[in-house]
């Protein structure tokens, strides 16, 4: 089972708590560490392109929430689909 760790992005930095910083966006090794905003369950991860540093677009799927996350310029957007634009 994943952990749940407290994260926010900022300017293209994901911060995460008690840990460093992870310069740029979506990394595999990630995938450790997060967890459905909803319902804290794990993620699926499907990626559409990536190049030798990060994951550049795809998608994180929550199977008990039926919802994609997608990742778009090598951030991923995880917030709940109620607030999304």
């Amino acid at each position: 089972m994943s952990k749940m760790i407290p994260l926010h992005f900022e300017e293209s930095c994901l911060i995460i708590k008690g840990q460093s910083c992870y310069n740029r966006g979506m990394k595999r090794e990630l995938m450790d560490i997060l967890v459905c905003p909803v319902c804290k369950g794990e993620l699926q991860l499907t990626v559409a392109e990536e190049n030798q540093e990060e994951i550049v677009s795809g998608s994180l799927y929550c199977d008990q929430c039926r919802v994609n996350y997608p990742i778009a310029d090598a951030i991923p957007n995880l917030l709940p689909p109620d607030q999304r634009d």
